[in-house]
């Protein structure tokens, strides 16, 4: 990669920065604040605790750093698009926890000579049980996944491997007990909503450029007619 390249790819991997600052915003909202809902229906009372899938669960840190430091290398637009999508995803979501803040009840955890369930208690223990829909987990997952399957400068197999990983990971946060099926279900419409939002938002500049385009070029010929 030349020097110019490499400066131009640091350039726009810094715009990653305003993720972190956004999540400046959860730090002030995870806590408790007044009444917290319940969303835990009987199906979530069917899933069981399952310690190992805290792995995947932190996994969800890396995964999206690797996410987007390949996809600013392979397909900028889409990365800028992305990273625009995940901006306004988690304002969406912050949103919705100052005015309507939800709890997940945690299973009791015995024994401490675990390596999985000491991950798990580390967890719970930089997480509070508040905000949890809709589930930025599934949020950034989801829309990682998506930004993957839209493009077509990345190979299929590198599209199957963040498909799994950003599955596995939303299937985590229920097995881990930090969400519960309504989180995944708030975080989905989240995300395709501020998705079909942008594309459109996106489809009205590109047709109004055409437009200024097509006007311009009309009055240029009419002027080298006369």
């Amino acid at each position: 990669m030349r020097l110019s390249s490499w400066w131009s790819y640091c350039l726009a991997c810094s715009a990653l920065l305003l993720i972190p600052l956004v999540g400046l915003i959860y730090i002030h909202l995870n806590q408790a604040d007044g009444i917290a809902y319940n969303l835990v229906t009987d199906l979530d009372r069917q899933i069981p605790f399952l310690k190992g899938f805290v792995v995947p669960y932190l996994s969800w840190y890396g995964f999206l750093l690797v996410g987007f430091l390949y996809l600013v290398y392979k397909d900028r637009r889409n990365y800028y698009i992305t990273l625009v999508e995940f901006v306004i995803g988690l304002l969406i979501c912050y949103g919705v926890y100052a005015i309507y803040q939800t709890t997940v009840p945690r299973p009791e955890l015995t024994g401490n000579d675990d390596w999985l369930l000491r991950m798990v208690e580390w967890v719970y223990r930089s997480d509070q049980p508040f905000n949890c829909f809709p589930s930025t987990h599934v949020l950034t997952s989801y829309l990682m996944m998506r930004a993957y399957l839209r493009t077509n400068q990345i190979a299929t197999h590198y599209k199957i491997i963040v498909t799994a990983m950003s599955l596995l990971i939303i299937v985590s946060t229920q097995f881990v007990k930090q969400h519960v099926l309504l989180d995944i279900v708030g975080a989905v419409l989240v995300a395709e909503g501020v998705v079909y939002a942008l594309d459109r938002v996106r489809r009205g500049w590109f047709t109004e450029s055409r437009i200024k385009v097509r006007a311009q070029q009309s009055n240029l010929e009419g002027g080298l007619r006369q």
